[in-house]
């Protein structure tokens, strides 16, 4: 078997394989032209090409022989593939001299490597970030690990609440004062794909254009997920000392205000309330009925009485109930989406915000930010008038 492997690898190199289809709405493609290498690792690494294969880059994954071999399947479908679309395949094995040379060759014509191994693993097999600067000077190598490529942690396993757990934004995410409770993650979203992925993405944009002013020079970037996340919390690291917002009971971000909090309706469903300013306030207070009996000033200083009171009156009704009573009330009132429902929704709807994907299994959001040219936006005025 592993000779037949090797064998395999050796047929397979050069071939390419479509990933999933781009998602359409694109006709701007900032990134054409640009020529990026992936190696095969865990998510965060494949979600930055992804990115940049959205945004016209050429991508080619360059996958481990036993992870083709052996891919993980779900409903028939390889997991490693759903972050390769717009993406080419070439199959490796760096544990081979020959495959190791020609991924340095590739490195020589590629614009971008994007590294997904721990600190020293491109050193050991042959790919030093130096020798490749050395053979394509405007090469940039972007390597992306949790805790960066040096320190005490650097060589350390870790996951996306290790990150956020030591970048100190984890306890700022759900209140804790009037109910005591280990802080919680959202998902494995902030650190893996905010602080990392997306991170990324834009240290690799911001080296390609670094390189039209410096003589065409490339960089290494290390984008470490924990320091990619404290960066992007910077607003909470330079707000923090205000209690109202963080650190007091029912403060406003702290999860637990009246007026910043989901609250269930009558058919298990949720609505968000974020009506934080005094005019949408008033507004959800009319909304709900409750404008006869509490002030804004009494939201504020009644809060846990007046939470209970809108638990009460969320559950009289169901989210789509309220959401159409607030539409257009400007109350800053919305209903909580499942995934599978966010291309129903009739203000994504309108934008194609969201795409169906080949298999129809599930929604994906429409790459973002859009970019339109000058005849784009005349275009689109005409087409509303």
């Amino acid at each position: 078997v592993s000779r037949a492997l090797s064998q395999f690898a050796k047929r397979a190199f050069s071939s390419t394989m479509r990933g999933p289809t781009q998602p359409p709405g694109h006709r701007l493609l900032p990134l054409k032209g640009v020529t990026v290498l992936e190696l095969s690792g865990l998510a965060p690494v494949p979600h930055c090409g992804m990115v940049l294969a959205d945004f016209g880059a050429d991508v080619t994954v360059l996958e481990k022989v036993r992870r083709l071999a052996r891919p993980v399947k779900h409903d028939g479908e390889s997991l490693d593939s759903r972050l390769n679309r717009g993406k080419k395949t070439a199959v490796v094995d760096l544990k081979k001299p020959e495959d190791v040379k020609r991924v340095r060759e590739m490195c020589r014509t590629a614009d971008v490597l994007l590294d997904p191994y721990r600190p020293g693993v491109l050193e050991k097999l042959g790919l030093d970030p130096v020798q490749l600067l050395q053979d394509n000077p405007g090469l940039i190598v972007c390597r992306l690990t949790g805790y960066g490529q040096d320190g005490a942690l650097s060589q350390e396993a870790g996951h996306d609440i290790n990150y956020t757990a030591i970048s100190g934004i984890l306890p700022t995410i759900a209140g804790t004062h009037v109910r005591k409770q280990p802080p919680w993650p959202p998902v494995n979203l902030l650190s893996d794909f905010a602080g990392g992925g997306l991170t990324a993405a834009f240290g690799v944009v911001a080296a390609l254009f670094h390189r039209t002013t410096n003589g065409n020079k490339g960089a290494v970037l290390d984008v470490s997920m924990t320091e990619g996340l404290a960066y992007l919390s910077t607003f909470i690291n330079m707000y923090k000392d205000l209690d109202y917002l963080w650190s007091v009971p029912f403060a406003a971000f702290g999860s637990e205000c009246p007026i910043y909090r989901c609250y269930e309706t009558k058919d298990g469903k949720y609505m968000s309330v974020g009506c934080l300013e005094p005019k949408f306030t008033q507004s959800m207070l009319n909304v709900t009925g409750l404008a006869d009996r509490y002030s804004i000033a009494d939201v504020h200083a009644n809060a846990g009485e007046v939470v209970k009171e809108l638990e009460a009156v969320f559950l009289r009704k169901t989210r789509d109930e309220w959401a159409n009573i607030f539409e257009g009330k400007d109350a800053c009132v919305a209903p909580v989406l499942e995934m599978e429902e966010v291309g129903n929704y009739p203000h994504h709807r309108d934008r194609g915000a969201f795409i169906r994907d080949e298999e129809g299994h599930r929604w994906l959001p429409r790459p973002h930010p859009r970019f339109y040219s000058k005849e784009e936006l005349e275009e689109r005025k005409k087409s509303k008038l």
